[in-house]
């Protein structure tokens, strides 16, 4: 297995750079892609120039969907047989991703595998060696994707948000399995986490929330699978709408752009109704 690695950008933070090396010296290569519009070096300064990397910007945000499509075909002209893919914000704690890599060499059949994963949230770890189990999607962040699995590539339709889910049920469908590492953790944050107390137990608990343009893309996209994909895959569409629904449910009760959060999932439903995909093409 020869493994590259890349990271997608989007104004990234000073902690970005060491992010990536918690990864990097255990991959050939990594592409970083910066998917903002000015150059990353104007926030993290040297970003370019990490060992083992390859910088890449033109300018423009093309979405989350394309820009993996461009690191995979990266990877593939550059022989590498598996790609890593990173969220800025995720990192491993020293020696999971050798563990990781570990467990994917031990694993049979794995050329039949689209998509190998980790497990992102703590709560649900399990300690020991490799436990493997197969699941319906995994999050990118932290996925190793088999570059010779032929499903399609990403959709460059849903531009970001929910490009995974829809990687993986393509993946099934064209007959491979999507494999997650329960004992592997991944660091990884959804969002802007901020603690508010319930009405109903009176507890401080984390509610994640996002720029309202981000729940635009999540209600569309997430009317996009249900229509595209409700009948094959009907248990794992239900348990996603009810984390649309609970996403949608904080940022209208604590985010502080509550009116334009509105607006956008009235727009993100309307677009959907009129087939209207890809980056949005105007703001509320």
């Amino acid at each position: 297995m020869s493994i590259a690695a890349t990271v997608i950008l989007f104004h990234p933070s000073s902690s970005v750079p060491g992010n990536i090396q918690s990864y990097s010296p255990f991959v050939d290569k990594v592409y970083i892609i910066d998917n903002s519009e000015e150059t990353a070096e104007t926030r993290v300064p040297g970003i370019s120039r990490i060992p083992r990397c390859v910088y890449l910007h033109d300018g423009e945000n093309k979405g989350i969907a394309a820009r993996l499509n461009q690191a995979c075909a990266l990877a593939k002209a550059d022989g590498y047989t598996h790609l890593l893919t990173m969220d800025q914000d995720s990192a491993f704690k020293t020696g999971d991703i050798k563990t990781y890599l570990t467990c994917i060499d031990a694993f049979p059949g794995k050329d039949r595998v689209a998509m190998f994963g980790v497990e992102f949230m703590e709560e649900h770890q399990l300690p020991g060696a490799c436990q493997p189990q197969e699941t319906e999607h995994l999050i990118t962040s932290g996925s190793i994707l088999n570059l010779a699995a032929d499903a399609g590539g990403f959709d460059e339709h849903l531009f970001i948000d929910m490009v995974d889910t829809e990687y993986c049920y393509k993946s099934i469908i064209a007959g491979y399995k999507i494999i997650q590492f329960k004992n592997i953790l991944l660091e990884h944050r959804l969002g802007t986490t901020v603690y508010k107390k319930s009405v109903k137990n009176l507890r401080y608990t984390p509610r994640n929330l996002h720029a309202p343009v981000r729940i635009y893309y999540i209600v569309r996209n997430y009317l996009y699978l249900k229509s595209k994909y409700g009948q094959r895959f009907g248990e794992d569409i239900a348990r996603n709408r009810q984390s649309v629904l609970n996403r949608i449910k904080n940022n209208l009760l604590y985010n502080r752009q509550r009116l334009s959060v509105l607006k956008y999932i009235i727009r993100g439903i309307t677009d959907f109704n009129r087939n209207r995909m890809g980056k949005i093409n105007s703001l509320p």
